[in-house]
């Protein structure tokens, strides 16, 4: 094994300062895999995060999406550059030009005019299929193919449709074209089947100290973001990259496809280590350039897990990362990044952990807190008060992408489900506007106004509207009378 003392003394001293509950490393060093593991996947029975401990890998499951869609386009069920209207009868969009040109390529670099809409698709209750039925109500805040937005959106999207075409779920069909062959069986995409493994670590969120927080599950969205696995699992699928798609000898994607996977299809620019300049999005990787050396990496976060995986195509060498702790966790990536680019490469290493730990103790409060928005004006109207008893306001309200949301009330407040996500905090702000807190989208949480309108024929609560994306304009759910 070769000596990482170095790295080992710049993790630990970078976990300290953000309190990161535990970490696994796998370091593919010229073709050779080595592990490092640090801290406790559980901080409470002071059980050890392993290689073989199971972890949220967040939006890394994005290129795996991506590759299982070229291997489908490569068996013949899709085609990444045929618009998907013309094998997927009444797929729609909210525009025409978008409904009738829009392709898995399109969708898979995020080229499709949308921006975030993010909380619209964890929605357990309904199928993949069904999402894409969602699609045509999500009002884009972009021309078609004019700007690269990250989204989630689309990624579920493609999932959905590799199930129409081929009549397997998402889930089945990553374990069949990818898993299995790998031998990844540490690997898991269903939130219910990672859970009940042994060594699942626990997920952790920082609130004036380290909380456990519940994990999410995000199934019906997966082809994003929902994969849980190993680092010992993750080393296999890094390895699989580095060698332009072939293992043990089975070219499991063409040269071609390979490569157009890896090559940038649109400019985006993303947070990326210091010395580091963005070249663009592939189908589901982040292309870099690193002091003139191409590298393919891409994060991944969800609800208390963080990763990342990176790997530098001319010399055979590579890492991938996982840690329980949610954010801020691009600082510890980037230092330990940082640190094995310049190994790997031969350059004298810069001083990464002071440039991402600015040379202090622990990290402040107010780091913890980046991904946390508020959209609320700065003042509110003195003296008002809503035109309804609260117990008006309570019911189910829907949208047609966005489903069904519910407003109950209880011990003298009112409270938000956004779906599964429950009891979201509302305080009444000035006449039928309300405060509410810890709306979910996707990693971040806004605190947003909601407002509430009168039926002018009913004179009753008609519904209310709510800033779900701040891209476009608010979004309208109409109460649902039983």
């Amino acid at each position: 094994m070769a000596d990482y003392k170095f790295l080992e003394e710049a993790i630990q001293k970078v976990m300290a300062y953000y309190s990161i509950p535990g970490c696994a490393l796998a370091i593919i060093d010229k073709g050779k895999i080595n592990y490092l593991q640090f801290g406790y996947s559980n901080i409470d029975e002071k059980a050890p995060f392993t290689v073989d401990t199971i972890s949220g890998i967040g939006s890394c499951t994005k290129s795996m999406t991506a590759f299982l869609a070229a291997r489908l386009a490569e068996k013949g069920f899709l085609d990444i550059d045929t618009p998907v209207v013309s094998y997927l009868p009444g797929f729609q969009m909210w525009d025409k030009v978008a409904s009738a040109s829009v392709t898995i390529r399109d969708m898979l670099c995020h080229r499709t005019g949308l921006g975030g809409h993010d909380g619209a698709w964890p929605d357990n209750g309904i199928t993949r299929i069904d999402f894409l039925e969602r699609l045509r109500y999500l009002e884009p805040n972009m021309p078609f193919r004019t700007l690269a937005q990250y989204s989630n959106v689309m990624y579920a999207a493609v999932g959905g449709i590799m199930e129409a075409v081929t009549g397997k779920k998402w889930e089945k069909l990553m374990q069949e074209e990818i898993f299995a062959p790998l031998g990844m069986t540490r690997t898991f995409c269903l939130m219910a089947d990672a859970e009940k493994e042994k060594d699942c670590a626990l997920p952790y969120w920082w609130n004036q100290g380290l909380r456990a927080v519940p994990r999410w599950n995000i199934d019906m969205a997966g082809p994003c973001g929902s994969v849980m696995s190993t680092a010992k699992d993750m080393a296999k699928w890094l390895l699989l990259h580095i060698n332009n798609g072939i293992w043990h000898g089975n070219q499991m994607l063409s040269a071609a496809s390979f490569q157009d996977q890896h090559r940038p299809q649109i400019m985006m620019d993303y947070p990326h280590v210091q010395g580091g300049c963005s070249l663009g999005y592939g189908l589901g990787w982040r292309v870099l350039d690193y002091h003139g050396h191409v590298v393919q990496q891409h994060t991944g976060k969800i609800e208390g897990y963080s990763a990342f995986q990176f790997y530098l195509p001319e010399n055979g060498s590579g890492a991938v990362f996982l840690q329980n702790l949610h954010a801020p966790d691009n600082p510890f990536i980037f230092t330990v990044q940082g640190l094995l680019l310049d190994y790997f490469l031969g350059r004298d290493a810069e001083d990464w952990v002071s440039i991402y730990t600015e040379k202090r103790e622990h990290a402040p409060e107010d780091m913890y807190h980046h991904l946390e928005f508020n959209l609320m004006l700065p003042k509110a109207v003195a003296g008002t008060t809503t035109s309804h008893e609260l117990a008006a306001y309570v019911g189910k309200y829907h949208h047609p992408a966005y489903g069904t949301f519910q407003i109950c009330l209880e011990n003298g407040r009112l409270w938000l489900h956004e779906r599964e996500v429950r009891y979201r905090p509302m305080t009444h702000f000035h006449y039928d506007t309300f405060k509410v807190e810890h709306i979910k989208e996707d990693t971040d949480q806004y605190t947003v106004p909601l407002i509430f309108y009168t039926d002018a024929k009913t004179q009753s609560v008609g519904g209310f509207t709510i800033q779900m994306e701040p891209k476009v304009k608010e979004i309208e759910f109409r109460k649902i009378y039983s």
